[in-house]
């Protein structure tokens, strides 16, 4: 399958890093700042559209996609990426993302791997279940949301995903990108989890935001809790390489790489 993948690299040689993407996003997330900001730190910069996202076909229609399909998604990009390089690629995922990069890890191997804001290897059952206890409202529209992404109001895609100020036009642009989900991923996301024990041999590193309204601080805490793994906080709310203070962000990813790698 012919994925949409995104390349930015000021080195010939410089260490691989693969990002991938959280629910209703795909690749242009990334290369909105971040991918020409670790171009510029030396490394190979590259984000997937995993199928039926952004500029990746899917053959199947967008409900029948599993999580299964997203992990073959990500093993055959860490192949062109290894292939072109000759290095494995350093592993960054957020939110569903992140959900993607654990189970990559329970079959395969990688240098090392972020967990930003990641669904926990306990699965969504437990975020569902904070967030209907919590707020049910939020969780109400959040379902609607992720069928429906086009009848939601920007309003509630800026309270929900974002902290610190954004422009209507940021986020307008950043909006009409959005995908429909599939809802066997959410379904798999349940019952298709990680196997722990596999993963903790690949060095990890967990990175929450304070002011998540999606993945709450005590879900962040059991993701780190359950690798034994260093977690870092940054400022931000959940789309924290869109926020204001991205840089933050990627200068802690940056550093934990820098220490996992070493």
């Amino acid at each position: 399958m012919d994925l949409e993948i995104i390349q930015r690299s000021t080195q010939a040689q410089g260490q691989p890093i693969l990002f991938v993407h959280g629910i209703l996003s795909a690749a242009w997330i990334w290369d909105t700042y971040f991918l020409n900001w670790f171009a510029e730190q030396g490394y190979s910069a590259y984000a997937l559209s995993l199928r039926g996202h952004g500029n990746s076909p899917s053959d199947k229609p967008i409900n029948r996609i599993g999580l299964s399909d997203f992990v073959e998604d990500l093993r055959q990009t860490v192949v062109h990426i290894q292939d072109q390089t000759g290095r494995e690629p350093v592993l960054v995922g957020h939110s569903m993302g992140g959900m993607v990069v654990q189970r990559y890890l329970s079959e395969y191997r990688a240098p090392a791997a972020i967990l930003a804001c990641s669904v926990p290897p306990q699965g969504m059952m437990p975020v569902s279940m904070i967030s209907t206890w919590t707020n049910p409202l939020l969780a109400m529209k959040m379902a609607r949301v992720y069928s429906q992404p086009e009848q939601t109001d920007l309003q509630f895609i800026r309270d929900v995903l974002f902290y610190h100020p954004v422009s209507d036009e940021n986020l307008q642009n950043w909006f009409k990108q959005t995908t429909p989900e599939s809802m066997r991923l959410l379904w798999d996301m349940n019952v298709n989890l990680p196997f722990v024990s596999r993963i903790k041999q690949t060095p990890v590193a967990v990175l929450g935001s304070r002011h998540d309204r999606l993945v709450p601080a005590s879900v962040v805490h059991w993701t780190a809790g359950t690798y034994c793994c260093p977690l870092s906080w940054v400022n931000a709310g959940h789309a924290i390489m869109l926020e204001q203070n991205w840089a933050e962000s990627a200068q802690c990813m940056h550093e934990h790489i820098q220490k996992l790698s070493n």
